[in-house]
């Protein structure tokens, strides 16, 4: 999933030695970066303004990539600004690479990456601080923020092998911790009012898991209720009279109101989609964020554990993957009408 990291300046400076050596490297750690990386930089723009500036110096043929990959990242909203407290006090003269200590310290990311000479003085301001990896851009490849982290691979959770707490911290967490909009797209949340046994109500599988995520969202997001959670489902009417489906949407807003209640989260937002014989949402299910979108094969029924079991419950086999065409998703399911 998303992984913080910080960026030294230094990585993206020309070099005249080498070239070729450093400035696939340096590429290389941008294309993992935008797969799957995201990119702390303080709230004065220091960072940002330095790593621009030193593109502008490369050889073209690397300055246009560089260029294309930074402006993805941009786009994908992986440039996370930060506000910054006068605490820390780095030794460095280099303003931007104040700055990028300070976050380090601050916020205490897995890595924090560098070139050109920095990596000792890098290392000695972290020293008190063991668990951000001061990492040369020329082994980052090696290192366990690649292994670990960049590293895009799907992953295959087997029934009752993990609990909610490590799933939070797999996948949620690093999935909610900078996002901005959350969007949920499982049609099977609706259409579980029409199964028994408690037919009229969304099933209780699906309440605890969205209560869960609510949680965890509430508690990791840096932005908190300032942000936008919608969860789409789907409602199929092929065999309801008008009168029951409008008592199941009733019920399906009650839900709504219970949770904006509940957790003090006014920009939760449940939209039903009416679905029929030949319009219907999407088979599978997805988790799609202002940064990153994955599809979660089981759906939203994640837990193996009933509500009277304690926290944290064990979680069913899921498949989680990444999905690289999510517009293609919210425009299928944007398609459809409302209820």
């Amino acid at each position: 999933m998303l992984v913080r990291t910080i960026l030294l300046p230094s990585v993206l400076k020309a070099n005249p030695e080498n070239q070729s050596v450093h400035y696939g490297m340096m590429i290389g750690l941008l294309q993992d970066l935008e797969k799957n990386g995201v990119v702390l930089l303080d709230e004065t723009n220091c960072i940002k303004a330095a790593l621009f500036q030193d593109i502008g110096n490369l050889p073209v043929k690397f300055r246009k990539k560089a260029e294309v990959l930074l402006k993805d990242l941009k786009k994908k909203n992986r440039f996370v600004e930060l506000s910054l407290p006068d605490v820390f006090k780095p030794i460095c003269k280099n303003k931007p690479c104040q700055q990028c200590i300070r976050i380090g310290k601050e916020y205490l990311p897995p890595a924090i990456l560098v070139s050109y000479g920095c990596k000792e003085c890098t290392e000695t301001q972290l020293a008190l601080f063991p668990s951000v990896e001061v990492i040369d851009v020329a082994e980052y490849r090696i290192s366990n923020l690649f292994e670990s982290h960049l590293k895009q691979v799907d992953r295959v959770f087997l029934n009752g092998e993990s609990k909610q707490d490590k799933f939070e911290q797999e996948i949620f967490i690093p999935l909610f911790r900078d996002a901005k909009h959350i969007k949920i797209y499982d049609r099977w949340i609706g259409r579980s009012a029409l199964q028994p046994p408690d037919i009229g109500q969304i099933g209780d599988n699906y309440k605890l898991t969205l209560e869960w995520i609510i949680d965890v969202f509430l508690r990791e997001s840096r932005l908190g209720v300032s942000c936008v959670l919608e969860v789409y489902c789907g409602l199929d009417t092929r065999n309801i009279c008008q009168a029951k489906i409008r008592t199941f949407v009733a019920s399906l807003r009650q839900f709504e109101s219970e949770m904006r209640h509940t957790h003090s989260f006014p920009n939760f937002k449940l939209i039903i989609k009416k679905e029929t014989q030949a319009n219907q949402m999407p088979h599978d299910r997805y988790l799609i964020t202002n940064q990153v979108a994955i599809s979660i094969a089981r759906g939203f029924d994640l837990l193996l554990d009933k509500r009277k079991d304690p926290y944290p419950r064990r979680v069913r086999d899921v498949t989680i993957a990444y999905c690289s065409e999510a517009a293609k998703i919210e425009q299928a399911v944007r398609s459809l009408p409302d209820l």
